[in-house]
Order: C-alpha cells, then structure tokens, then sequence
C-alpha cells in the first residue's frame, strides 16, 4: 500500500458482512437491474410477484427455525453442498449457523429487518427484468407450496421459487444459469414455526456472534464525492445488475465502501479501498490468470469470490451468482495490475464471503 501501510486490517471485516447480505436475499430469493441503454424499457412481472412480494414480508415478521441445505455449482464445474440451520426471530435478527461434523464455524447475526429499504426496490427491479408467473402447487417436504417461475425474454428459466402455501415463507429457490443448467439450489430440509426467541438472545451472547448491518449508507451526494475522488463506484455492473444499496465505514486511507447490485435473481457485492494488497493480506484463496493479469480467487458456501489491485485501490467481489457471471465482473470494474506485486502477496487475509470453516 502507498505510504508503507497495507490493507490487512479493517478492509477484510467488510466481505464477511457481504455473505451475509447475499445469504439474506438468497433466503428470500429476490434482487436488482442494470444498465439503462440495455436493460427492458418496461416491467415485466405477472401473478407471481405477489405470492414473493408475501415471502419478502414474511421473512422479516415470521418467527421460525429450520436446516437449510444450500448446493451450487462451482467455477471447476464441481457442485458443492453446505447444510445451515436458520434461526429467525422478528425484532431480533436472523442467525444462520454451519452445521459441521466437528461443530465448528462462526454465527453470523443479521439485523432484525433484512429488506429494510431495499426490499421493496430488489422486488421492483426483479418484476423489470423477468417474467414472473406461478406455477401451481407442489410439495416441498411435508408442506404444501405455491411455485413461482422467472423466465427471461426468450422464454428460458432464470429462476424458480417455492413458497409456503400456508405462511408465505420461501422454502425452496433454484437458480439456472445461462445455458438452463441449475446453477444454485437452496431448499428448507426441515423447519417449524413459532420458535422461542430465548434460543437467540442466548446465541448472541456469544462472542463468535457477528452484529449486522455493516457501515454507514451513503447518499448520492457521498457517492459522487467518492468518484470525483477517484474511486470507481459504477451504478451498474452487468446487464441487469444494478446498484441497490452503497454503504462505507472507516475515514479516510481507512475507507472501506460496500456496494451491493443485482438483477433481480442473484447478488454480486464490491468492496473497494485505497491501497494495495501488502505481505500477509491473503491467504485461503488460489492464484488465477484472468486476461493476462493474476487475480485470487476462491468458490465456497455457494459464493464466488474475486480480489484484486488495480490503479491505488483493491476490489473484493462476493457475487451470490452462478459462476459465468462472475468473470464478467471483471470488466465492468478497473482490470488488475500487471506489475507483478502479486509475487508478495502473503497470508493473513480473513476469509469472507461464506458460513463454513
């Protein structure tokens, strides 16, 4: 980093709190737009926004507790699978626990109301960019769902959603990636309403217990002051991806900003800072090429994860997407440098952007 200082220290808090943004609206299963010379000139939608407009309200007033099984196809091609238990108390929060065999891993505690003001704005950029419709009643475990369909332009699948017939809760969500295959899959294995609230307020006496939201919104007027300073904050990433929530924390060297797109379906988080990635800044990611400059790179509990150096400044991408798009990020954004600094990139990075060890 200029000046001798690296960024080993406040930066990395920040992506942890982008898996948790990102595991929220997967639990809910809606998100955001994108550019405005390509994206649809008018909302798509149909019947079956408000059968999610119902899942979003309930995922912030319902009391419940359930084991969530959340699959995804990494960037080697693999699928990979996390099992996750989701205690949800209104008032209170959200708190999501990995359930490993050794017991171990970090519970995350996310604010008590997760769609807060973007919940209303995800939905709306999701009824422009898709086609939405239901599809009937199935069963999903031993409840009854309505299923809800979103499907592009030309009629493929983008999305599929099930919700509880009975409360309105989302039970299951598939996410299908450009060429139809099933991208990311996320189902309730088991869940029960009504849980006692006690259960949380004795977790989140723990001291492994993250608090959440993170950092401070920004407003317009903020935003643009950060870009006359140089900063790349761009209001759209890819087509349909756009920005849905700005929020920094730090001042000054130590500014930190978290920017949150999506197109509706997926979400893709950028965490920008000054400075550079210094000796014992990463560990617990791989090395990669990508257009001719390294990047490092890892794919775990269902979230891709970039991070790179490029004009002053390093850029971390979560994207809670399949695994297609992520790339793709890379050029909506400044391409990393070619100067070789990655030879002393070193450990010390806090691993972020998932719930499992």
């Amino acid at each position: 980093m200029s000046g001798g200082r690296d960024t080993a220290g406040p930066r990395w808090r920040a992506p942890a709190t982008a898996a948790v943004l990102c595991l929220l609206l997967c639990l809910v299963s809606v998100a955001v737009v994108g550019d405005s010379a390509d994206r649809p000139a008018e909302r798509r939608g149909g019947d079956g926004m408000a059968v999610l407009r119902r899942a979003a309200e309930t995922s912030v007033r319902l009391s419940y507790q359930g084991v969530r099984v959340v699959s995804w196809v990494d960037s080697t091609g693999r699928t990979e699978t996390a099992r996750l238990n989701i205690l949800h108390q209104p008032g209170v929060g959200t708190l999501v626990s990995p359930l490993h065999d050794t017991g171990e891993g970090t519970n995350l505690l996310v604010g008590s109301t997760p769609w807060g003001r973007v919940g209303k704005d995800v939905l709306d950029v999701l009824e422009t960019n898709f086609w939405v419709r239901t599809e009937g009643e199935t069963q999903i475990g031993q409840r009854s769902a309505v299923g809800v369909v979103a499907q592009r332009d030309n009629g493929q699948v983008a999305a599929r959603f099930w919700t509880d017939e009975h409360t309105g809760l989302l039970l299951r969500r598939e996410v299908y990636d450009i060429s139809g295959e099933v991208a990311q899959t996320s189902v309730f294995e088991s869940i029960q309403f009504g849980v006692d609230a006690a259960a949380l307020a004795e977790e989140t006496r723990q001291p492994d217990v993250v608090s959440r939201p993170w950092g401070d919104e920004l407003d317009p007027q903020e935003l643009r002051q950060l870009r006359d300073e140089g900063w790349v904050l761009p209001e759209r990433l890819l087509w349909g991806f756009e920005l849905v929530e700005a929020r920094a924390t730090g001042e000054g060297d130590e500014r930190i900003t978290h920017l949150t797109y999506s197109d509706g379906i997926s979400v893709i988080s950028v965490f920008t800072q000054r400075g550079s990635l210094g000796g014992a800044a990463v560990t617990g990611l791989r090395r990669t090429e990508e257009d001719g400059a390294l990047v490092h790179v890892a794919d775990e509990g269902g979230q891709h994860q970039r991070i790179w150096e490029a004009d002053g400044f390093v850029h971390t991408v979560l994207a809670d997407a399949p695994a297609g798009l992520v790339a793709d990020v890379l050029h909506a954004l400044p391409p990393p440098d070619r100067h070789g600094f990655w030879e002393r990139v070193g450990r010390g990075f806090e691993r972020v952007g998932t719930w499992l060890d």
